[in-house]
């Protein structure tokens, strides 16, 4: 869901491995989930664990779009 400048994307984890990569799998998620513009860009403003509802973690990421920054 995209309002304003942020974006929040619900993320629902249903298996939960010992060797489970939190980061690789939240960077999926983000890529996944959003169509940006041209010109904007995604920083992580919050990720927010919600709860455990049938054996499923649930979470919400918000993300800040941004100006995109030009590499010179």
């Amino acid at each position: 869901m995209r309002l304003q400048n942020q974006i929040i994307i619900e993320w629902t984890i249903r298996n939960y491995y010992s060797d489970f990569s939190f980061e690789k799998h939240i960077a999926d998620v983000i890529k996944e989930s959003h169509t940006l513009k041209e010109g904007e860009a995604l920083e992580i403003h919050q990720v927010v664990y919600v709860g455990e509802f049938n054996n499923e973690k649930l979470y919400f990421i918000i993300l800040n779009i941004v100006p995109e920054k030009l590499s010179k």
